[in-house]
């Protein structure tokens, strides 16, 4: 804008292309960050807070850009949310599931799956975290270590509850 006045808002369409890792195909990036490309494809509920919050960078400032579900009474109740990787791996090294800033809100169980393709009913997936208690305000490594061929992560919280960050580390 040019000399000076006011903008209200700006709007840029397209796809963020993740970058070519040269040299050294052992390094591996985070495939579910907004930086390399990576979307909220579905999810199930974001009463308090966008699904797409979970691939920004760093760990937020509060919980206030986290994705938050609402809370729910109704007996094996699970939320989750669908993830287009920035591009599809071949190998995972690590997934990670931040709860920084939920101490109290935090979900009680998780799962992580992969699929090759988007993911519906009939999708067949591969199963990179099984249900595993998370615990309030911290980062959860979870090694992988494996060769897997995965367009599409699926992050499960069981009932519900706030999620900081998602990290898939791969190549």
């Amino acid at each position: 804008m040019y000399p000076d006045g006011g903008i209200a808002r700006f709007k840029l369409y397209g796809k963020v292309s993740s970058p070519i890792v040269s040299g050294n195909q052992q390094v591996g990036i985070d495939l579910a960050s907004v930086v390399n490309g990576a979307v909220a494809w579905s999810y199930s509920d974001q009463h308090f807070g966008s699904a797409d919050n979970l691939l920004l960078p760093g760990r937020g400032h509060d919980m206030s850009d986290g994705w938050e579900t609402k809370r729910s009474r109704s007996a094996d109740h699970t939320d989750w949310v669908i993830i287009k990787l920035g591009r599809q791996s071949s190998y995972i090294q690590k997934v990670i599931v931040d709860t920084a800033h939920y101490r109290g809100n935090f979900p009680q169980y998780i799962t992580v799956h992969g699929y090759h393709n988007e993911p519906t009913d009939n999708t067949d997936c591969v199963e990179l975290v099984g249900k595993v208690k998370v615990g309030p305000d911290q980062e959860h490594v979870y090694n992988i270590e494996r060769d897997v061929n995965i367009a599409y992560i699926k992050l499960t919280i069981i009932p519900d509850g706030g999620v900081k960050r998602l990290r898939v580390w791969g190549r």
